[in-house]
């Protein structure tokens, strides 16, 4: 069964990179509540500064990561999980 990625909407070349990997991906805004692992670009900042997400799924922080990078560190994410 895919798991499905929650992948922030600034990071459509990691979204296209984990859709080729057969991942079912999802926005932030339709998928965290059921999402696996959760993606972000690290640019999530509201007015006060806040990065926070609620979820209970694995969070990965892509800034600074290839597509590549951020598909090995969702692997290890559900390894870890499940």
């Amino acid at each position: 069964m895919a798991r499905t990625i929650a992948v922030d909407d600034k990071l459509a070349n990691v979204r296209q990179a984990l859709e080729n990997q057969g991942y079912n991906v999802a926005s932030l805004k339709e998928g965290l509540d059921k999402a696996a692992v959760v993606v972000v670009s690290g640019m999530d900042d509201d007015l006060l500064g806040d990065q926070s997400i609620t979820t209970k799924a694995a969070v990965i922080q892509a800034a600074g990561l290839s597509a590549e990078q951020v598909i090995n560190e969702v692997e290890k994410a559900i390894q870890l999980r499940y």
